[in-house]
């Protein structure tokens, strides 16, 4: 049997790896841009090693470190410094440290008094047991202030998103089933611990694991993972289904037994809408927030100790066109030399979608350097990234567009979809759809 696996990403090409490996079948990766990768690219540039999208993952995700270890990459793997778990977010205009556990905010003076009174009411609020969206489910259990201050910035740090828009069900499940099931989040994780069900993770989420990634970056796993396969570079137009499957490039055409896509929702639905203008349709409403990443180069000598950290969020009153800071050649060795320093400013995201298409992005980069990290060396080195569709954003529509999905791929058996849009953004997320992929098809 051949298959044809339609897209060069992560989701793609570690589809295409596990299908070579563990079947017999022909498979063929298409690609439409002339290199892999996606938006996951690593970058050898003056010196530095520049991420353009995820610099890594967190090791308590089994699926990568499964997939990491199952192609012999476990000696790329490198674990972030100390000083990256110092994280940070500005507010009340300026940089306020995050203690492991959150809980311990409410000692310090990062919330009002009126935002703390309010955090302990939340046992007492009646629990809602229908999906909603993040901004709905934070400021009813735990107030606005919460949302503005801490849990609104970490969904601009992970999805670029608007939590306005952001279902619960689809990116915050977890936390989620902990209020239908305990009725409220401090009596859920108190039972929690108590039953010994749960770690100290539990309490305060992605800040107590450890971040991993690989010593020439995320790309050389990528690249590793796609040594074997057989990649063709063209752009898919169509696809034409009888006993097998056409697909039609714009040079020529390619006949196949089974088609698996890990493209963005917008381009599956470019290709599909000949085949099912329905699905086609609702593959648009998955939208995207726009991104752009400011690489910046600086001499260390001189720098303040704010630098000495992974990076800092914001207060969503106080963004203005920069949604988050890394300092990379702090989280991770090799990606810049001893003297020197890489910062990566990410600008726009779904709440300052304009920002993103801007063209003083070096300008904007610095600017917020300068007024949230006091940082005020001019840099040396400079790039930039403009996706103008990043990060796919799953909003209240979203279960019903996976049972759409799953409707398609029923109706049209020798089709499955996979990628970033539909089971998670992560680098994990991603991975594990792709070992779901190959369970279906082998």
């Amino acid at each position: 049997m051949r298959i044809a696996v339609i897209g060069g990403g992560i989701s793609g090409i570690s589809t295409a790896t596990l299908l070579n490996k563990h079947t017999t079948h022909d498979v063929v990766v298409i690609e439409k841009e002339f290199s892999i990768g996606g938006k996951a690219v690593t970058l050898k540039r003056g010196g530095y090693t520049i991420e353009t999208g995820p610099n890594g993952f967190l090791d308590n995700k089994e699926e990568i470190k499964r997939m990491v270890e199952e192609f012999q990459f476990e000696e790329n793997i490198i674990q972030s410094k100390d000083e990256s778990r110092i994280r940070m977010v500005y507010s009340n205009s300026k940089l306020n440290l995050l203690p492991e556990n959150p809980m311990r905010l409410l000692k310090g003076d990062f919330f009002s008094l009126k935002g703390k009174m309010r955090i302990f009411k939340e046992p007492f609020i009646k629990p809602n047991k229908d999906d909603e969206t993040l901004e709905q489910f934070v400021t009813r259990r735990l107030g606005r202030e919460v949302l503005d201050k801490l849990i609104g910035p970490m969904a601009c740090g992970v999805y670029a998103g608007d939590p306005s828009y952001m279902s619960m069900d689809a990116t915050f499940s977890r936390i989620k089933e902990i209020e239908r099931q305990y009725g409220s989040l401090i009596k859920g994780l108190a039972k929690l611990m108590k039953e010994k069900k749960a770690n100290a993770q539990s309490a305060s989420g992605p800040f107590s694991a450890k971040l991993l990634s690989f010593k020439n970056g995320v790309g050389s796993f990528i690249n590793h993972l796609s040594k074997k396969l057989n990649i063709i570079y063209g752009d898919v137009v169509s696809i034409e289904q009888t006993d097998r499957f056409k697909i039609i490039l714009k040079n020529k055409k390619i006949d196949v037994d089974c088609v698996v896509f890990a493209v963005p929702s917008y381009s599956l639905s470019d290709i599909l809408k000949n085949t099912d203008l329905d699905f086609s349709k609702i593959l648009r409403k998955i939208e995207y927030a726009p991104l752009s990443v400011v690489s910046l180069g600086f001499e260390k000598e001189g720098m303040p100790d704010t630098v000495n950290s992974f990076g800092y969020l914001f207060d969503l009153n106080e963004i203005e066109d920069v949604i988050g800071v890394l300092f990379d050649s702090s989280i991770f060795e090799n990606r810049a030399l001893d003297n020197k320093l890489l910062v990566r400013a990410m600008i726009g995201g779904a709440l300052r979608k304009e920002s993103a298409q801007k063209t003083n992005l070096a300008e904007i980069a610095t600017k917020e350097l300068q007024r949230s990290a006091n940082i005020h060396k001019p840099f040396e080195f400079f790039t930039k990234q403009i996706h103008t569709k990043a990060i796919p954003q799953y909003g209240l529509n979203h279960k019903e567009i996976l049972k759409e999905k799953d409707n398609f791929e029923e109706e049209h058996k020798g089709i499955f979809i996979t990628g970033n849009a539909f089971y998670g953004v992560s680098l994990n997320d991603c991975i594990k759809s792709s070992y779901r992929i190959l369970e279906k098809i082998k």
